[in-house]
């Protein structure tokens, strides 16, 4: 089995002049986050790819940054933005969820179904973009390929209806990064 396609990410920065410069060009290569090595991700399993994570809003451009691709971490981060490529294995059913955040979701190939708590569905495919605002939800690849997405997501405020917040739902250990963080986010 082959191993799912890589990344590449280019990240722009400054030299001490303040000229700008490519800080980094790098494949990187998806890993598996069931795993705990983390191990490469092959076709027809899922794959992350964390692309950047930002420490706040707004971004800090002008410290260092650092590399967190092949590292374990929240999904979601409660004060910084995350870039991740995601790609959802075949016939994998969905992980139903909310999230506190909000997400761009950026179908860059295949199709996959967006299913929200009260059963109703919604096929997006390659270019389709969807803006996930904290609803419960899960992503259900029914095809027999691999569909890859690319997700980016910022910190947001609990949706409150009425008197009511609606809080983040419990995911698995393996998808919490290496602190166990909870209420982190897909």
């Amino acid at each position: 089995m082959s191993l799912l396609p890589t990344v590449r990410r280019i990240v722009t920065g400054h030299n001490d002049k303040g000229e700008a410069i490519f800080d980094s060009d790098a494949e990187l290569a998806p890993y598996n986050p069931a795993t705990r090595g983390p191990d490469p991700a092959k076709e027809g399993e899922t794959g992350f790819t964390t692309v950047f994570r930002t420490n706040g809003a707004p971004a800090d451009c002008t410290n260092p940054w650092v590399d967190i691709h092949n590292k374990t971490v929240q999904l979601a981060d409660k004060v910084g933005s995350t870039a991740r490529v995601v790609d959802f294995a075949p016939g994998t059913p969905g992980l139903m969820h909310r999230t506190v955040s909000l997400d761009f979701a950026i179908i860059l190939n295949g199709e996959i179904e967006l299913e929200l708590d009260n059963g109703v569905t919604k096929m997006v495919k390659q270019h389709d973009i969807v803006v996930q605002r904290g609803t419960i939800h899960s992503w259900n690849n029914k095809s027999s390929e691999n569909v890859r997405v690319l997700f980016v997501l910022l910190p947001a405020q609990p949706v409150k209806v009425g008197d009511k917040e609606l809080e983040s739902t419990p995911l698995p250990k393996y998808l919490l990064g290496t602190a166990g963080e909870e209420n982190a986010n897909l």
